[in-house]
């Protein structure tokens, strides 16, 4: 990788152009796409930016769609809104439009020599210059001037965005210096009426171990190889509290996953590093050469679900991995991740001209090894374990969440899991909405929101378990994982053993409490609960079970004491159109305590993310007690699959568990 600012780097990028087929694509792509941008002249907003998270609407928390710079519209309810906070979000949108085109604008006039583009994204940044100082410091809580205190910023509202502004614009500058299209005078007006004055107000606001680090750290290293400023690129790399080199010794966990436990902020973050490492090419550091930066490409190709997938967990929304096919633009060149993302993505966005390869100019990396029958990935860091058993439409995989908060992202939900079968997500997490929403803390981060355990109807406090159990059986097949968490309520002990094998899921979950507590023993999934004719319903209302801490989002809540017996089973279908053949069955066993008939059972609605829209809820309870356990086994079959018989389940649970049942 070459600085941008050198003559090598030209050299380097006309030649991709001229020998390999997917830069030459997304020239082609790109300039169709920036045609209409650079015939007109840039109208940058005189205003700074909102929040991006106050972009929902205030029912249901679904992202919003732009009709115009003044009037709003949710998809999902049809209300239309204007005013602030709405109208502030698309013009921070619109200042960060202009950035990323003048970066666009930039690549294209080296690619074609063609003047347009570079005259439009000089435009840009000279614009920005002699505006910056009357852009008014706020922040998202609107507090303005001195007021809005450290995280505010300028042309957007927060240090993270605004840093983020600042990145494209400093990289366009640079390849611009590099064809030499700057006058002394106009860099000397942009280094310090926009590039320093930008620097000062990040700067205000050390983030430490966090994502906002990342890219303080990033425009950082951009604005110091645009003014090849040694001092500020070594404070970007070198601060001992917040520097490049202290992220990945402390926020990067030795599997490579990103401390804070969300696939979204995973990635978010790597985009960052990425443009730091570009930078340190220019002062001749090859922080390129970094394992752990090298780790955070490698641990997403491995603990992936089977469909390329990756659950809502933490402050993170389900996601594809393929939808990061950019990242990998840069891990295919640079180190040979990351080939099968790309084989399945368009490859024409500016990272695929940036740093595009052809497949066939570079062989496959050992780290693209053949994927084993069982997997078990242990992201050390946030305390998440990844397991899939098997390959194709028959794979199996989980997730437990046992280790770390996860910090201001993470949620309550020590010992949650998620369960992958038949091609499907069964067992989900609630994921998120955007932050300005109230139901986001009131619902989405609370531990009932979670496939997990309760005590008392309250909330877990941050908490971190630990991992006692991985055993895998290569010739059956078979995994069994064992979880513990200590700290999440005051005098009690929460227990997980998972086992998979022949196909099902067996979750044995145990409670012991110090004082007498209703333990809850929660389930979520997006299918759709078949009723059962001879099944008794009883509505019951959620101040029944708490009244805090999430349970007042449980909706439709029909008690069962029609179930009865030593064992128990319902099922649901996975929708109600194309796919509703698919079934999940789960069938709960009394153990020779008796525990079962202690249980109650409860059925619910409660929010999903924006285009879930809802999740069906079990809740199994038991009231007043010190010991509680709970066995359960998960089926994932189709419609007329004749139910597990009593033999079988006795065989299967004394067997992987020790568990005996009458």
């Amino acid at each position: 990788m070459y600085p941008l600012r050198s003559a090598a780097w030209l050299e380097q990028f006309r030649s991709r152009l001229r020998t390999e087929t997917t830069a030459q694509n997304a020239l082609a792509y790109l300039t169709g796409q920036m045609a209409s941008i650079v015939a007109s002249q840039p109208e940058i907003p005189l205003s700074g930016g909102g929040w991006s998270h106050s972009y929902v609407c205030p029912v249901d928390g679904t992202r919003l769609t732009t009709i115009t710079r003044v009037l709003h519209k949710c998809p999902l309810c049809q209300q239309e809104m204007s005013g602030a906070p709405y109208d502030d979000v698309v013009i921070a949108e619109e200042h960060s439009e202009f950035s990323q085109h003048a970066l666009t604008a930039a690549v294209l006039y080296v690619a074609t020599d063609e003047a347009r583009y570079a005259d439009w994204a000089m435009e840009v940044i000279l614009f920005y210059a002699g505006h910056y100082a009357s852009y008014e410091l706020h922040d998202i809580f609107g507090k303005s001037g001195d007021a809005a205190g450290r995280y505010g910023a300028k042309v957007q509202n927060q240090t993270l965005s605004e840093a983020m502004w600042i990145i494209p614009l400093a990289q366009a500058f640079t390849i611009l210096k590099s064809c030499r299209r700057w006058t002394d005078v106009e860099m000397s007006i942009i280094e310090l009426n926009l590039f320093r004055p930008v620097i000062a107000v990040i700067d205000r606001n050390p983030r430490g171990e966090s994502n906002w680090q990342s890219y303080h750290n990033a425009a950082v290293a951009s604005v110091a190889e645009a003014l090849s400023d040694q001092k500020l690129f070594d404070q970007a790399v070198n601060d001992p509290a917040n520097g490049f080199r202290f992220q990945m010794k402390q926020s990067v966990g030795k599997e490579g996953f990103w401390f804070e436990g969300s696939w979204d902020y995973h990635f978010f973050t790597l985009n960052a590093l990425i443009t730091t490492v570009l930078s340190a090419s220019a002062f001749d550091e090859p922080l390129c050469e970094d394992e752990q930066f090298q780790s955070m490409f490698r641990i997403p190709l491995e603990a992936h679900l089977p469909d390329y997938t990756f659950p809502a967990v933490h402050d993170s929304a389900e996601t594809d991995l393929r939808k990061y096919a950019d990242l990998y633009e840069f891990a295919y060149a640079a180190y040979g991740f990351g080939r099968d993302v790309l084989r399945q993505s368009e490859r024409r966005s500016l990272s695929s001209l940036l740093y595009g390869r052809d497949m066939g100019s570079r062989p496959e990396s050992a780290d693209e090894a053949a994927i084993r029958d069982i997997r078990a990935i242990d992201l050390s860091k946030p305390g998440m374990l990844y397991v899939t058993v098997g390959k194709g439409p028959s794979a199996q995989a989980v997730l437990i969440d046992y280790g770390e908060h996860g910090g201001w992202h993470g949620h309550f939900d020590k010992l949650n899991l998620i369960y992958y079968a038949g091609g499907r997500c069964w067992l989900t997490d609630a994921g998120m909405l955007g932050y300005s929403h109230p139901m986001h803390d009131a619902w989405f981060r609370q531990t009932i929101a979670h496939n997990t355990i309760v005590v008392g109807g309250r909330s877990q406090s941050p908490s971190t378990g630990v991992l006692s159990e991985v055993k895998m059986n290569e010739r059956n097949g078979s995994v069994r994982i064992c979880a513990e968490v200590r700290d999440a309520y005051e005098g009690a002990q929460l227990n997980r053993s998972i086992t998979i094998k022949n196909g099902l899921l067996i979750d044995a979950c145990s409670v012991l409490c110090d004082r007498e507590e209703d333990v809850d023993w929660v389930f979520h999934t997006p299918g759709v609960p078949k009723r059962l004719p001879s099944l008794d319903e009883i509505p019951v209302s959620s101040a029944q079970l708490s009244a805090s801490e999430g349970y007042s989002f449980l909706k439709e809540i029909r008690r069962l004491p029609g179930l009865a017996g030593d064992t128990r089973m319902l099922e649901w279908k996975w929708n109600e159109t194309d796919a509703q053949h698919e079934r999940l069955q789960i069938y709960a066993i009394g153990s020779s305590s008796g525990s079962l008939k202690q249980e109650m059972w409860y059925l619910a609605e409660t929010p999903g993310m924006a285009h879930v829209k809802r999740r069906s809820t079990l809740i199994r309870r038991v009231s007043k007690v010190r010991e509680a356990s709970f066995v359960t086994v998960f089926r994932v079959c189709s419609e007329g699959d004749a139910p597990l018989s009593q033999p079988s389940l006795t065989a299967i649970l004394a067997e992987e568990l020790g568990v005996e049942i009458h």
